[in-house]
């Protein structure tokens, strides 16, 4: 009985804070309302509040639950690879797949970062500083097995997120606007995974010795 209770919560939150994805990337923290959120999520604020929070929870809630849990399977991935090379083409992956799976983070951290990041909250910083020491150590240890080049690990983890989250937003509006030219038209929809797989081969390539 408790497990069929605690698989419920668990459920309604996971739908609460699909909901809080979309509306948040579609209005930002300010545009968001909770009503609407609750709308979507099929339940009613009462429930919201409980299950999660405020709105403020509620989007350190979803940044947690696609940063953190990247974050957490950044270090899972580390510990079972060895070469350098590698290890950064599993961290490349698992975050052009993170982003796949969440189309709406990108277009909620660019609308964040036009604010000028007002409203991140302390979880935020927390997992990025977990995804910036996992960075660096695997940079570091490039490094010393004198694969990689000696560089600024912030730097190349800024360098791919900000790589992904351009193409993620920006690849479909150049592709499927009308006013698009006709040779960006004729571009394959595999144009992004395609995209993805270069970026990762440029930024190995500059990293290597």
């Amino acid at each position: 009985m408790q497990q069929a209770h605690e698989e419920k919560r668990g459920e309604t939150r996971e739908r609460i804070i699909q909901a809080a994805k979309d509306v948040f990337a579609e209005h930002g923290f300010a545009g968001a309302r909770v009503d609407e959120i609750a709308r979507r999520a099929e339940v009613n604020k009462a429930a919201l509040y409980y299950h999660i929070g405020d709105k403020q929870a509620l989007y350190a809630a979803v940044l947690h639950s696609v940063i953190g849990t990247n974050a957490r399977k950044l270090a899972a991935d580390m510990e079972a690879l060895s070469d350098p090379e590698e290890k950064f083409r599993s961290y490349f992956t698992t975050l052009a797949e993170a982003i796949g799976r969440n189309p709406q983070m990108p277009r909620i951290m660019m609308r964040e970062l036009a604010s000028g990041g007002v409203n991140l909250p302390d979880i935020f910083f927390q997992d990025l500083d977990m995804a910036l020491k996992i960075v660096t150590e695997m940079i570091e240890d490039g490094v010393k097995r004198g694969v990689f080049i000696d560089t600024i690990p912030i730097g190349v983890h800024l360098m791919v997120i900000s790589a992904l989250v351009f193409l993620q937003v920006c690849g479909p509006i150049f592709l499927g606007h009308p006013k698009a030219p006709r040779s960006l038209k004729k571009i394959d929809k595999a144009f992004l995974p395609l995209a993805a797989q270069e970026l990762e081969r440029f930024i190995l390539r500059a990293l290597k010795r």
